[in-house]
């Protein structure tokens, strides 16, 4: 993250994710992975604020941005102050390493274990970086500054915190891509996949680790996000398929009169998917809530 970025349209789909998640009791911390700003045009994309035409997905975020995004000197801090991202946590330091080899991956160890202490009562990391994930991990690759490390959304998420990262496809091929997209579920195994892109500028994805235990919870708020911001934001699939429609635990199968047969499977999300065999080809996907509301209890 650049100050420059700072209301940028992807900022918008951005905290608007975050805000989903704040304002259903998740405590969200966010590592801005500070980087200086570079004089380029990246982060001048903020003409949507003087059309108006996205307002309506997130009003009082939109106007916050609004009166942020054209300063010329404004900052994260700005952002902070906001109220957009209320009851969030942040780690603001600069990540600019200098010096030797050795000194600059000291100082960014350094400056890593102060975001952990910031961010310790967070139930959610965010990290924010210029570019994304590192592949290679190499911390004095130039430019490395703009990358989060593997090790570091590693420690994240073995102290206990979920954790989502921002990346983008880039030029990479369709292969690749997922590739990518994998590095961390193969790094943590036992992290609950998903990954949402917000298609507005240039295309922007959030890759989440999420603890088993979490994952209900996670998925029913994305689901939420997804459901306001429409077709401004899709779901991609790791190598791991849809984790969220995984089957869990044993079908009930119920023989209907007219011969036909019904199968109830809970998925990983808490939803039930439901088929029969009068329409094989839909799966019906239902929650407990429409289940609780049409019974009227």
């Amino acid at each position: 993250m650049k100050n420059q970025y700072v209301g940028d349209i992807g900022d918008y789909g951005k905290y608007a994710l975050l805000r989903t998640f704040l304002d259903a009791g998740i405590k969200v911390g966010v590592n801005w992975y500070l980087t200086e700003n570079d004089g380029s045009m990246d982060g001048k994309f903020t003409e949507y604020l003087k059309k108006g035409n996205l307002r309506h997905y997130q009003p009082e975020i939109f106007d916050c941005l609004s009166g942020i995004a054209f300063n010329t000197d404004k900052t994260v801090k700005d952002v902070e102050k906001s109220g957009i991202l209320r009851g969030a946590s942040f780690y603001s330091a600069l990540l600019k390493p200098v010096g030797k080899p050795a000194e600059r991956v000291a100082a960014r160890n350094e400056w890593f274990q102060e975001s952990i202490s910031a961010l310790a009562d967070a139930d959610m990391i965010f990290m924010d970086p210029d570019n994304g994930l590192l592949e290679t991990g190499d911390a004095l690759k130039a430019g490395a500054e703009k990358y989060i490390l593997p090790e570091e959304a590693e420690a994240y998420f073995n102290s206990g915190k979920n954790v989502v990262y921002y990346c983008h496809k880039g030029r990479r091929s369709l292969g690749a891509w997922g590739r990518y997209m994998d590095i961390m579920f193969e790094r943590l195994p036992e992290a609950m996949p998903a990954v949402l892109t917000y298609h507005k500028g240039s295309q922007r994805s959030y890759i989440f680790l999420i603890h088993k235990e979490s994952f209900i919870k996670y998925r029913g708020i994305i689901d939420k996000y997804r459901s306001r911001w429409g077709r401004l934001i899709s779901e991609e699939y790791t190598n791991r398929g849809d984790a969220a429609g995984k089957s869990e635990g044993e079908s009930l199968v119920f023989d209907r009169p007219d011969g036909s047969v019904v199968k109830f499977t809970k998925r990983a999300d808490g939803q039930l998917a439901v088929e029969s065999s009068n329409n094989p080809s839909t799966t019906m996907v239902i929650s407990a809530d429409w289940i609780c509301k049409h019974l009227g209890i």
